[in-house]
Parts: C-alpha cells; structure tokens; sequence
C-alpha cells in the first residue's frame, strides 16, 4: 500500500505530496498514486528532497519518456549533464553563465508550446534560491477556459493561435518576428487533455503571437483579454521556492511566470522535461459546439 499522501496546496492548483523518499525507486502503486494526483492537481509537489541528477530522471522516467533540451545554445555546465537538463540560474563561474533565465520577471508561458508536439511535463528540482523574491506563479489552464463568457468562448472556439519563442528577447511576440529563424507552430486554443479528457486555454502572454484567421487588432484584443483572465487571483498559486523542492506540472493544463529577486542573490534549479507523443488536441462541448453554432 502507498504511503504517499496528498495535500492540497491551494483552491486553483496544485497537491503535496508527503511520506515519498525520490532517493528511493517508485514502487508500480506509488507511481500510479502520483500521477492521478498529477492528474488531479495539475502541479505536484515534493519538499526536503535531497536528490541526484540520476534520481530526478529515475523519477521523471516513471511517467514519459525524457526530453531533449529544445533551447539553443546550451552551456558548458549544461553540456556536462547531457542532452535533457537545463539548469535554471543566474550562478556565473568564470564570468561565464552556467545557466538559462537568470534574471528578472517572466510572464506567463507554457513551456515548448512552439512545438508541434510541446513536452508534456516539467520536473524543476531547487538547489539554491534567494532569501526572497523568485516565486513561480502557476495558473490552472482548466478553470480559466471554463469561467470564460460564453461570448468569448464562441469567438476562439475551433480557432488556432500561432505560438512562437524569439530566443533573443523575452518581450511579447509583436508579429514580426522573423519566422524563418525562429520555432513558431500553430495549435487549438482551447486543447484537450489526452488523460483526463479535459479541456484547458491554451495561449500564453510569453508565446502567443496571434490568433488564426483573426484581424490583427481584434486578434490583440482578444489576446490581451484571455491573458488578463489568465492571471486572476482565483486561477493561480505562487510557489515560494525552499531548496530540496521538486515541482513537476502539466503543461498541457498550465502556465506559469515568475516574480523578480535580488539578483545578488544566487539562485539554481535543474529542469527536466517529458515528451508527450500527443499533439494539441482540439477542445471537447461547449467550445467546439459553440464553433458549429
């Protein structure tokens, strides 16, 4: 019998789960227990682990099939843990980053949704964070595309947005950006869940550039009012980092951003992904009954 028990972290999103050891093997009944919470919660959490590289993707590896890195440009510290790690960090050694995303705010984003097949899942691990400040803010993409107005879901049902990263810049895509050099990829706004069979928003402030067969200013517009639903206080939870976290959220059924932190303060965590042999799938009733109307 499992030992794994869950504890809701907030009314929006997201479950700990306490009594599991992720230095040791899951056992089949343990796994399971995890992924319906996963399921269930959209975002898991683990404290006071004190884990390995190896120990991460043995947990990882109990629910898909490990990612490679998509982001450019790797560093050398990254390189030296293989193809699937990403390290989190504003840590310089020898005037040289060791890691992605040092600094500042993010605005809310999935993670690869440029992808034709985004990865399904993100396994952060915390080894070091600043005393204040570093948040990461996670919006449950299921109950913002349910308390939509009807109104607005007739507008975007059956319609695709174009979701793209710009490597050089974390700004709002504008619509200009250069598609020959950057990964850009059309997918359903509203996406069904290929598990629990719900149906989630699918567009981020971060990545998406413009809804599919939609004017430009009424394609903004509209934009800008589903990002503005997205960050209402009743969809999100903010997790405050502590080392020996490890977070692992759905990203077919979440966004998240991140609030600032001192940047003298050092700060590491080591990501993981899983890739997901599912491509976005469209939403079910209402939305796609609303596109017939």
């Amino acid at each position: 019998m499992s030992s794994a028990e869950i504890v809701q972290l907030s009314d929006a999103i997201g479950a700990e789960i306490r009594g599991v050891d992720l230095r040791q093997p899951l056992d089949d009944q343990t796994a399971r227990v995890i992924e319906q919470a996963w399921y269930d919660h959209v975002i898991i959490l683990f404290r006071d682990q004190d884990i390995t590289l190896e120990q991460q993707r043995a947990f990882a590896a109990n629910f898909g099939e490990l990612a490679k890195r998509q982001r450019t440009g790797a560093t050398e510290a990254e390189r030296e843990l293989g193809e699937n790690v990403m390290l989190i960090s504003n840590i310089r050694e020898n005037g040289k980053q060791i890691g992605k995303l040092p600094d500042g705010e993010m605005m809310f984003h999935s993670d690869t949704p440029y992808m034709e097949n985004p990865q399904k899942a993100t396994i952060l691990y915390a080894i070091e964070v600043p005393t204040k400040g570093g948040e990461t803010l996670f919006s449950n993409s299921y109950k913002v595309a349910e308390t939509l107005p009807e109104d607005v879901k007739h507008r975007i049902a059956g319609r695709k947005a174009l979701q793209i990263y710009d490597y050089n810049t974390d700004d709002v895509p504008t619509g200009n950006f250069d598609r020959s050099k950057h990964p850009h990829f059309e997918h359903p706004i509203f996406r069904k869940h290929p598990e629990t069979g719900r149906t989630s928003l699918y567009v981020s402030e971060l990545m998406t550039d413009e809804i599919i067969g939609l004017p430009e200013d009424e394609s903004r517009q509209l934009l800008q009012s589903l990002f503005e639903h997205q960050r209402r206080d009743e969809f999100v939870y903010a997790h405050a980092w502590r080392p020996g976290d490890l977070l692992m959220w759905d990203n077919r059924c979440s966004v998240h951003a991140r609030n600032d932190f001192p940047g003298d303060q050092r700060r590491l965590l080591r990501r993981l992904t899983l890739y997901d042999e599912h491509p976005v799938m469209m939403g079910e009733p209402p939305y796609r009954e609303a596109a017939a109307q």
